[in-house]
């Protein structure tokens, strides 16, 4: 495999969407707020502040992104904890506090309820929360925070023991894509490459990672564009965006790497659908819902793109099947039906999508299946008195865990590695599939589990996973 010409489709500008970056990914960081009073455990509970988006606050605005209620972020997590049960005789008490994903103000206003209005033993987030204002809670607040998404070297080191996250860092995505691609030749060394990047500082440091790292093996990139992703202006990102293909363009670019939320970039893929503009395009994990499971639904005009992630999904290169669960991937999916009282679809999106007036119901949460998992075990080996330095510890020591949807099944913290994912990696097409897209014999839609965009795997070599080197600091 050479690399993925992007198919020409409409490119529709989704102004909204953009706007709400998968729910929390350009709004300016927040100010910080007051430090909180040390985390209080009781005899009978111990407390965690689930930190979610406010869904029925958007809808109130008319604004609707997602057939999920607030309440439903919150019954995914719920649904775990009630599983695992009382720890050490305490009740795990989830406290469920939102942000609004298209006020910038609001995400200020979470960290205060979430770290100072509360008093939590540990705040989470399974997705979407914005890195930029995660230091809020983890430095300012000095409050333990677990990330289903990513951060970037620069904030983990200084959360200290405060920040822990399920996905790779943004240099060490970089850096291992920058391995995969040169160790798999799916690049040739004659490409004209170009970076889309941003003043986020999270897309700003995996982009100028992989920008190094390609240099490094050879490779020339010949243009990098920073869009003003902390400007927080949806209409501005789709004219910078834009502007970057007529850039690309006048450089000679052929292969284009993006390192954040495709939601970011309906001004690039319009203006390659207008020009008619011929660019391999690849992503990485650069920001939050990047390549993860469900972010091909949310950006269907980036169809043709070639992620490099180690998030998997649950079509197969086959396009006959979907991957059947492992044995987290069960366990979760059995806790979250029950939690939520319907039967989660495989290969679905994050909550129910009615098409063609047929509803086809959400895919389990894979980073809340997983932080439950990890977290809930550690509390309970710190014993009757826990701290958080017991459990930071604990979960330091799992070096070896299942993972859902993730690094090929398999991951593990360790010693100066306050991340989850191992970087194994493989190669996924976004593919698309509408509503008229016919059902084929095996009840899948271009290798889709609903008629709607997925990733599906390619193979190199007859190979889909690699296991590559992340050398770069985190």
């Amino acid at each position: 495999m050479r690399g993925t010409k992007m198919s020409s489709r409409s490119a529709r500008v989704f102004a909204v969407l953009t706007a709400v970056g998968l729910l929390g990914a350009v709004m300016a960081a927040p100010s910080g707020a007051a430090t909180r009073t040390a985390a209080q455990v009781t005899k009978k509970s111990l407390q965690i502040v689930l930190i979610v988006p406010d869904i029925d606050a958007l809808r109130a605005k008319g604004i609707n992104v997602s057939n999920l209620s607030t309440a439903d972020f919150t019954k995914r997590f719920q649904g775990y904890v009630d599983a695992f049960g009382p720890i050490n005789g305490r009740k795990i008490e989830v406290k469920a506090v939102g942000w609004d994903p298209i006020d910038a103000t609001s995400f200020d206003k979470a960290c205060t309820a979430a770290a100072i209005d509360n008093k939590p033993f540990v705040v989470i987030n399974g997705s979407g929360f914005q890195g930029q204002s995660i230091p809020c809670i983890s430095v300012d607040n000095k409050t333990p925070f677990i990330s289903g998404d990513m951060a970037y070297g620069q904030l983990l080191k200084a959360s200290g023991k405060n920040l822990l996250t399920i996905g790779l860092p943004a240099e060490v995505a970089a850096n291992a894509a920058a391995a995969l691609v040169a160790k798999t030749g799916v690049v040739p060394k004659t490409a004209k490459i170009g970076i889309l990047s941003s003043n986020i500082p999270g897309i700003k440091a995996a982009a100028d990672t992989l920008e190094a790292q390609l240099k490094k093996r050879g490779y020339d990139v010949v243009s990098k564009v920073e869009l003003n992703g902390l400007a927080a202006d949806a209409g501005l990102l789709n004219r910078e965006s834009a502007a970057a293909a007529d850039t690309f363009q006048a450089k000679g670019v052929d292969t284009v790497f993006n390192t954040q939320s495709f939601t970011q970039l309906s001004g690039f893929f319009g203006e390659v659908e207008k020009g008619n503009l011929d660019f391999k395009v690849y992503g990485i994990d650069g920001q939050a819902n990047a390549c993860t499971p469900f972010s091909a639904g949310r950006a269907a005009y980036a169809e043709g793109t070639t992620c490099i992630t180690a998030w998997d999904t649950k079509s197969v290169a086959t396009k006959d099947s979907l991957k059947p669960d492992n044995a987290l991937e069960a366990k979760c999916r059995k806790e979250f039906d029950a939690a939520t009282g319907k039967k989660s679809l495989p290969g679905g999106t994050s909550g129910a999508t009615t098409i063609n007036g047929v509803t086809y119901e959400g895919d389990l949460a894979p980073p809340e299946c997983m932080i439950a998992n990890l977290l809930l075990p550690a509390i309970k080996k710190a014993g009757k008195n826990p701290t958080w330095d017991k459990v930071y510890a604990n979960l330091l020591a799992t070096t070896k865990a299942p993972a859902a949807y993730l690094s090929q099944g398999q991951g593990g913290f360790g010693k100066n590695k306050p991340y989850f994912a191992n970087p194994v990696m493989h190669f996924e097409m976004m593919v698309n599939a509408t509503a008229d897209t016919p059902k084929d014999a095996n009840g899948l839609y271009n290798g889709c589990g609903i008629p709607g965009a997925c990733w599906v795997p390619v193979l190199v070599n007859g190979q889909e996973w690699f296991k590559v080197s992340a050398n770069a600091k985190a």
